[in-house]
């Protein structure tokens, strides 16, 4: 029995020197981010039959000591596993309330800096040249204050293009991220694979794979399953990030504008992104011009949105203006017919097609470099006096208070696209779409009888009356041009207009409709600020809520130094007291061998 006594203090003094070093590894991995705390499960091992002198089992069992059967990680999987799905929200919105942050910054409303306070500044220099038509420094002003309105345009334009870019380039980087991710995932797989079959328990590795599940999971939604080997399987969307220790990577595809798509590397196929930061970039940055892509848009369309507004309110300002100013006289138009020029200058591309007016707007070289042919009078300033062409007046300034009324025009007009020159190919199939309320709807014309433009309108007049009716399109014909247009403001324009195999083209209507400009703007604006308002709160309460679900965690997986120093003074006081009985044995054992038989010597 005492050969048994030996054995059992040896394991005892073994084990609580292990789980000495169990509680020193907890402690050294205090701040270690990712970190578990582990604890030595402690089992007694197999007890032994004591033997009897009668043959009979009198005392039953005897204990043979304690022993380690496993380190354990504390960790909670379902606490895991709700942390990585509130992960791809917390790093959506974050990143969505960023990116409105910036807009804030870059729109710099309500402020003296703003566009609408340099709109008012132009709006009120044609007021003064209204009243004071004849003064040289009022035009020079008004010259003036419309550079400034350009250039508020062109530099908010160029902020928000070069913001979308920013974004673009983060997709880039986050789908490097990812797929860095996940080879170290799979290559973690096949590690803690391989220690388990080996019968131990991999704790540290699986601490760093759940430390790159959490990154990853901020990053793009994930979904993950641990399957029966202890491999954790990563689907994107329907398909495989990892699986097991196969790793499939992600790629990009750019369309001509230089903006990514996130695709498969395999096959190119479109990869499923709905969250995580990756996905907020998508939203903030829209759509790319390749064909994968959905229609409708499935993203927020966040900065396109900002930089159609934007360019509508151009738009409008510069065709409302320029249709004024074409109809008036200006101080050097030396003929009794209207200049028939603009205040700003016009794009060489069909007005229909053109899309970057905000990018483009600039004064008339004209206006630019001599103000007197601003043409402020409705009524010649120029006449025959004793048969001598002579300026009779320094103009009336009537124009020029009409287009300083523009400032309160609500705008109401038709919706009204024009095409390009169209060849007409008699009975030619004929596909486009109409862009309503934002939305595509395809639409072909199959079948149709027509030999000249009039009859191939009538012909796609037919087919939107079949479509939809509610749509209130009139096709009509404009010179060599098609021409269509509604009294839905609803109605955004024609795209991808295809006539014998050819793409006309698209045509889209950026004017603002039943508001003013001014209002247009203060509208624009007050959404954005609402839009980050609803960031911030989502994001704070994202944060919220994964706090709360980290301090779960650490509750349970967390090292806690008041416990382990407990354990400490109990493992080794337990080491203490096992010597303790080693010496006690060893002391018995030396009064038997050294004692006994002495007496009758």
């Amino acid at each position: 029995m005492s050969f048994f006594g030996l054995e059992i203090g040896k394991k005892a003094i073994m084990t609580n020197q292990s789980a000495l070093t169990v509680t020193g590894h907890n402690i050294a991995n205090t701040s270690t981010t990712g970190y578990s705390r582990q604890v030595a499960g402690l089992v007694t091992t197999t007890p032994l039959h004591a033997p009897s002198l009668t043959g009979n089992n009198r005392i039953g069992q005897v204990g043979t000591g304690v022993d380690i059967d496993a380190i354990y990680r504390v960790r909670d999987a379902l606490v895991d596993k709700q942390i990585r799905y509130e992960n791809q929200f917390g790093g959506y919105w974050d990143e969505v309330q960023s990116t409105l942050a910036r807009m804030e910054v870059i729109v710099n409303e309500p402020t003296s800096q703003g566009l609408r306070e340099v709109m008012d500044q132009f709006w009120q220099a044609w007021e003064e040249l209204a009243n004071s038509p004849e003064s040289t420094a009022v035009r020079a002003v008004l010259a003036e204050r419309g550079g400034a309105l350009t250039d508020a345009f062109q530099h908010t334009y160029k902020q928000l293009q070069t913001l979308r870019e920013d974004l673009n380039l983060n997709v880039k980087v986050k789908v490097d991220e990812i797929n860095s991710l996940g080879q170290q995932i799979s290559e973690l797989n096949l590690k803690i694979l391989t220690i388990k079959n080996s019968g131990k328990r991999p704790n540290d590795l699986e601490d760093k794979r759940d430390l790159l599940l959490d990154q990853l999971s901020e990053i793009v939604n994930i979904d993950t399953k641990f399957d029966e080997y202890g491999s954790v399987n990563v689907r994107i969307g329907n398909r495989y990030l990892v699986q097991g220790m196969d790793m499939y990577n992600l790629d990009t595809l750019r369309d001509n504008e230089g903006m990514y798509m996130v695709v498969w590397e395999a096959d190119k196929v479109r990869t499923q992104i709905t969250s995580g930061q990756i996905g907020a970039y998508l939203d903030a940055r829209g759509r790319t011009s390749l064909p994968q892509e959905k229609e409708p848009s499935q993203y927020k369309e966040i900065v396109p949105q900002m930089m159609e507004e934007l360019n509508s309110l151009a738009k409008t300002i510069i065709i409302k203006t320029n249709d004024i100013h074409e109809t008036g006289f200006s101080l050097n138009n030396q003929t009794t017919t209207a200049d028939g020029t603009g205040f700003f200058a016009m794009p060489a591309d069909p007005v229909d097609q053109f899309i970057n007016w905000a990018e483009f707007i600039q004064v008339a070289d004209a206006i630019a470099n001599d103000s007197k042919n601003i043409a402020a009078a409705a009524e010649p300033t120029w006449g025959l006096v004793n048969s001598v062409i002579t300026q009779t007046n320094a103009g009336d300034g009537k124009n020029a208070l009409l287009i300083a009324q523009l400032k309160q025009d609500l705008n109401i007009a038709d919706s009204s696209v024009t095409t390009g020159a169209v060849t007409v190919t008699p009975n030619a199939d004929i596909s486009f779409s109409v862009v309503y309320a934002g939305a595509k709807n395809n639409i072909t014309v199959t079948g149709a009888v027509y030999s000249d433009l009039t009859g191939m309108a009538a012909a796609i007049q037919s087919e939107i009356n079949a479509v939809n009716p509610n749509w209130g399109i009139t096709v009509g014909v404009d010179g060599g041009s098609l021409n269509f247009s509604s009294s839905d403001v609803n109605f955004n324009g024609i795209s991808d207009l295809i006539i014998n195999g050819s793409n006309v083209g698209s045509f889209q209507n950026l004017m603002i409709h039943s508001v003013t400009a001014d209002d247009y703007w203060r509208s624009v604006v007050a959404d954005l600020g609402v839009e980050q308002q609803e960031a911030t709160r989502m994001n704070d309460n994202q944060a919220l809520v994964i706090a709360e679900l980290v301090d779960k965690r650490d509750s349970i997986s967390g090292v806690s130094i008041d416990e382990e120093g407990t354990n400490i003074v109990k493992f080794q006081n337990a080491y203490n007291a096992s010597a303790r009985f080693i010496t006690t044995i060893d002391e018995m054992l030396d009064v038997l061998i050294s004692r006994t038989g002495v007496v009758g010597r």
